[in-house]
């Protein structure tokens, strides 16, 4: 009787940590910012620093940009360029909000192209850890990790058939996700 028992407690013990397990490889959704989304934040630049030392972001995460169209944009830019607030050569452009996944791990800049914009703060760097491992928390503000626009490019067949390294899912108003 007694084995029995040990049977059945080690047998929900395999169950739950494989519950444990899968729900660890499930795709999370997070809004950039939060309530405020994606906008000129009134902290300026340490606004969006802050969230992304936050969150715990994976490759397989789902992030929404919240933003008002024709008032903002979302550009993926290189590292230098995030630096720099320089949105003259952006990797990617999109008007219009919308969920974005990934894909793959590493360091992702964005900022919006309308004048003024970045240097007021609307700029945020994102990394993302694989997802098959913990995920650490976003280093938004380290020199020591660097995106070369070819590294940036790498990823996910994109609309323009280029290759940017995450993709847009839908616009925001599309309630499919």
């Amino acid at each position: 009787m007694e084995q029995k028992l040990n049977v059945s407690n080690v047998l929900v013990l395999v169950i739950a940590a494989a519950v444990f397990t899968l729900h660890g490889t499930e795709a999370a959704q997070y809004t950039v910012g939060d309530e405020l989304g994606w906008t000129i934040p009134p902290g300026g630049a340490a606004t969006y620093a802050s969230w992304a030392a936050n969150h715990s972001l994976v490759d397989t995460d789902i992030l929404r940009f919240n933003f008002t169209f024709r008032e903002q944009d979302l550009a993926s830019v290189t590292k230098e360029d995030f630096d720099a607030c320089n949105t003259n050569h952006p990797l990617v452009v999109f008007q219009e909000p919308g969920k974005y996944v990934f894909g793959r791990e590493g360091m992702f800049y964005f900022t919006c192209t309308f004048a003024g914009h970045c240097a007021k703060g609307q700029k945020i760097a994102l990394y993302l850890a694989p997802s098959g491992g913990s995920p650490s928390p976003s280093p938004a503000a380290s020199q020591s990790q660097s995106q070369s626009a070819d590294d940036a490019a790498a990823g996910v067949k994109f609309v323009s058939r280029k290759e940017y390294g995450f993709k847009k899912l839908m616009p925001v108003t599309m309630k499919s996700l």
